[in-house]
């Protein structure tokens, strides 16, 4: 049988572990497109041919560009007025069009010599085909152009293929960097396919976090009804919102939109983690949460506050900048709960197998997310270098606290998704426990009804028997009056062993388990002074006393003989509250609360459901060596 089960499990771990590669390739195959632009620009790792030519001084010269790692492009001498720069066209891309941006240097093409485009009209041509270009020409360019940077895109003949392409790029006499314009090419439908290829990725978390925050909102209403009001849920509802928010901004969409105009990204990158920062510092159960608590609030204020000045201010190059106190802020965060989950997550076998399954699962969600970069960056030596290095030796620590940030975000939607699925099952195997409990309890309640009613039978008959013996003794029929006296002692053997209360519920469900327990030798203590009737289900009291005496009774059992044992049972009425409680002696070792397992810890469970579904709560107090149960239910009169 263990050998089958086995089997199952292998076979459903291939299933699921085949559905989750199929659908991970399929949603990298539809982040990845071969339709982007191919940018023809020189750099020191990728050259495309090109050959140089400076107009300085009126006169043309050749030049031999020199290139230097981490910069894309190459800087002309100062001077100079105009670079010509020509290859042959070896791309073969259908609906060929070339693109590049216009801000403050003009630009003219050839293709073999014939002219495709041109930023200025009036302007003479001089030798070796460069523009002789006067301050005119200029101001003429500057109206036609305005002062915002332009996108220009222009389409090449069906036979580009294996003829000269020469792009001419013209300074004005201000520039302070001048650099050749290198122009991508590509076709109609390259500019759409990153659009559209980076909308299905943003789209598809969006979409996760927005049903994140309404799965929060949900159980947090749903634990509300329950007359539990969880405070950090509403903190995960609202970093699952930010979380929404900051993707939505984060797309193409948004910069078309009027959403752009409404939320600064820059200032929502300081905010959108700290709901969940609060709600990890709120979980440790050590005495450094409230420092953690003040210093989240405290430098996410000053983060805001200071983002706030700088944009005021103008100072637009420092103002996306993240510095250290946030890496080093985060780091404290994670670090703290990871230390206590791990000492808080090792006591059992089960939760060092779930700590080891996150891990796992944190390794591969941290793969997955470097396989995407390595596929926006080309390797993941560039992502390293350029996306994370790079911008630290300058002070910016916003590609490092992304990463980590998106790890655990990532993670913790994993983690919560889990934790509902989880809560979920237990939700329902304690619904069918407790609904089995509650049968269990009606049939012990009819059975030790149908008891009573037979001992009142006993009782009833106990004179004819009396008067019957009476008149066998008269006859001097000594040994039938023996054997009579054998049969009614046979039936005598239902009687309870004593009378508990008025109640003939209470009566007869403490009659169950207090019995029971003066048989083993346990002390009992009583006190159910409560009337012949109660304004209660006869269900719903007999599943809170049969939990509750049950429960006192296994405590006591589960003792050695030779330690003191007990149980003091308690009820009566005060007004409309009928007050019960039962203190019984336990285990030292047992004084700790434990979570139901394979059916028991659910009288605990049963009660508190009976208790709130008549206005009241149910007060457990563990200490060494007692335990006691107590609640008020309020009766209606």
């Amino acid at each position: 049988m263990r050998k089958k089960i086995g089997w199952r499990y292998a076979v459903g771990a291939a299933v699921a572990a085949t559905v989750t590669i199929f659908v991970i390739a399929v949603f990298f195959s539809l982040c990845v497109t071969d339709k982007a632009d191919i940018s023809l620009a020189d750099t020191a790792d990728e050259r495309f041919d090109w050959s140089y030519e400076l107009l300085d001084d009126g006169k043309i010269k050749p030049y031999e560009p020199v290139f230097e790692d981490g910069v894309f492009t190459v800087k002309i001498p100062d001077g100079v007025k105009a670079v010509r720069i020509t290859r042959t066209m070896t791309e073969d891309i259908p609906g060929a069009e070339l693109e590049w941006n216009s801000y403050d240097y003009g630009v003219e093409v050839f293709l073999d010599g014939e002219l495709l485009h041109s930023d200025f009209h009036n302007a003479r041509r001089g030798e070796g085909g460069f523009l002789g270009l006067t301050q005119n020409d200029w101001d003429e360019y500057s109206r036609e152009h305005g002062s915002e940077l332009q996108r220009v895109r222009m389409s090449l003949p069906v036979d580009y293929k294996g003829k000269e392409l020469s792009v001419v790029t013209y300074f004005p006499n201000d520039a302070e960097f001048p650099a050749p314009e290198y122009p991508s090419i590509g076709n109609v439908d390259s500019p759409v396919a990153s659009v559209v290829v980076f909308a299905v990725k943003y789209n598809v978390i969006m979409t996760v976090y927005a049903f994140m925050a309404f799965l929060m909102a949900g159980m947090f209403i749903l634990d509300m009804c329950n007359s539990t009001l969880n405070g950090k849920m509403l903190l995960l509802c609202l970093y699952f919102l930010l979380m929404f928010l900051y993707n939505a901004c984060s797309t193409y969409a948004c910069y078309f939109s009027i959403l752009s105009d409404i939320v600064d990204l820059s200032l929502l990158s300081r905010l959108y983690m700290t709901p969940l920062y609060f709600y990890l510092a709120l979980t440790l159960k050590k005495w450094w949460k409230w420092p953690l608590c003040g210093s989240i609030a405290a430098l996410t204020a000053y983060e805001c506050i200071n983002k706030i000045i700088e944009l005021r201010s103008g100072n637009a190059s420092d103002a996306d900048k993240i510095g250290p106190q946030v890496f080093v802020l985060l780091l404290a965060v994670v670090v703290a709960f990871g230390v206590e989950c791990f000492k808080r997550n090792c006591g059992t076998r089960q939760d060092r197998i779930r700590l080891t399954r996150y891990g796992v699962i944190a390794v591969v969600v941290t793969v997955i997310y470097l396989i995407d970069r390595i596929l926006a960056w080309g390797s993941l030596g560039a992502y390293l270098t350029d996306g994370i290095w790079s911008p630290l030796e300058v002070g910016n620590y916003e590609t490092v606290v992304s990463f980590i940030t998106d790890i655990i975000s990532y993670m913790t939607v994993i983690v919560v998704v889990t934790e509902v699925i989880r809560r979920t099952v237990r939700t329902n195997r304690t619904v069918e426990v407790l609904r089995e409990r509650g049968r269990q309890a009606m049939e012990s309640y009819e059975r030790l009804l149908a008891k009573e009613d037979a001992t009142n039978v006993l009782h009833h008959e106990m004179r004819h028997h009396m008067t019957a013996l009476s008149a066998i003794l008269n006859d001097g029929d000594i040994q039938r009056a023996t054997k009579y006296v054998d049969a009614v002692a046979g039936d005598l053997e239902q009687l309870p062993a004593g009378r508990y209360s008025r109640n003939v519920l209470v009566n007869i469900i403490a009659g169950s388990y207090l019995d029971r327990a003066k048989a083993q030798q346990i002390k009992v203590e009583h006190s159910l002074n409560v009337p012949s009737e109660l304004n209660i289900a006869d269900e719903d009291l007999s599943v809170f006393l049969s939990n509750m005496l049950q429960n006192a009774l296994e405590a006591c059992e589960r003792m050695n003989r030779d330690d003191e044992r007990y149980i003091k049972a308690d009820m009566q009425m005060r007004g409309k509250f009928l007050f019960i409680s039962c203190v019984n002696s336990t285990r030292d070792d047992e004084t700790e609360q434990k979570k139901p397992q394979s059916g028991h810890g659910y009288g605990l469970v049963a009660m508190r459901r009976i208790a709130d579904k008549y206005n009241s709560v149910l007060v457990v107090n563990r200490e060494a060596g007692r335990f006691s149960v107590m609640s008020d239910l309020c009766l209606k009169k």
